[in-house]
Formats: C-alpha cells, structure tokens, sequence
C-alpha cells in the first residue's frame, strides 16, 4: 500500500512539473512581440461576443477609431494573471485617448468563472467569452496569453504571446495614439 502511494505523489508531482513547464515551453524568455509593420498589416477580424457580465454581446467594430488591444486569456493561467496588473494600470490611464482593452476569455467554466475572477483582481476593461470560431479568425490562438494590438484603422499591428508589461504596452499604444 505505501508503495502505492509513493507510486501516486510521484505522478502528482510529474504533472505539477509539467504543467509548470508548459509554461515556459510556450512562453520561452518571455513575451514574443512580432511587428507588423503598418504596411503588412491585415484587418483585425470583427467579431460579436457574449459579455461575460451577462448584458448583451461585445463586437470590435463598437471600438472603431480607437486603439484596441483584444487579448486572449484565461482565469487559471498564470502569465494572464500576471499581466492583468498592467493592463488595468495602462489601460486607466490612457482610456480618455482612446485606447480599450478586449478580454476573450476562453474558460470552459464560462462567466460563472470570470466574474468572480474579474472582481477580485478589479479588471476595468470590458470581457466577453470566446468561442473557437474567434480564436481562428485571429490565426488560431496556440498559447495563452495572446494579444493583438489594433490600430484606429483596425489594422494589427503588433500580436504579443505571452505576458506583455506596463511600460511595452504603453508605449505601443502612445506610439498609435
């Protein structure tokens, strides 16, 4: 029997470390930031959604003219968590000029789930639940988090994989306001 057990916390153990690692296998050193360049840039694919807080749907196009950054998360990823922070602080400060954050949560637990998560860490910016249709319009989302920085013209012009900080963010929004 106790060989048993020792079998079961090692196993535990594996899957602890190789959930952990998983991590960085999609987020070596990091976010990647992969520019478009205005001129290569491609439309952003519109999309309506369920809002997470239950009051109607959540489209980009009500967004047209402003900055937006649409990122994919989730409530049980760690790099999401750790750039909600960020995304509040940068978000407060540069929304009077126009810039707005999208969050698409893709949890199979649904609002039940994201609400209480989006009190709790005071998430600001306007959340809608994802579906996989959404997520290959964008390329197919391969990794969580994954952002996309949509110019005025609802051009990409940046797609982030992984945690993006304060100051990255704010100076890339800056540069497009």
């Amino acid at each position: 029997m106790k060989s048993m057990t020792k079998w079961i916390l090692v196993a535990v153990l594996a899957l602890i470390a190789l959930s952990a690692g998983a991590t960085f296998l999609f987020f070596p050193g990091g976010t990647a930031r992969q520019a478009t360049g205005n001129a290569d840039a491609k439309m952003a694919p519109d999309f309506t959604l369920p809002l997470a807080r239950g009051e109607g749907t959540l489209s980009l196009s009500e967004y047209k003219g402003n900055v937006v950054l649409v990122n994919f998360w989730a409530t049980w990823c760690p790099p999401c968590r750790e750039e909600i922070p960020a995304f509040i602080k940068v978000r407060d400060a540069l929304h009077a000029q126009g810039f707005e954050i999208l969050g698409i949560s893709v949890d199979e637990g649904g609002p039940s789930v994201v609400l209480p998560f989006a009190q709790e860490y005071g998430i600001t910016y306007p959340l809608a639940m994802g579906n996989q249709a959404v997520a290959q319009d964008y390329g197919g989302i391969r990794g969580i988090p994954t952002s996309f920085l949509v110019d005025r013209q609802g051009r990409i012009v940046d797609k982030y994989v992984g945690p993006i900080d304060a100051q990255t963010l704010e100076e890339a929004v800056k540069a497009l306001l």
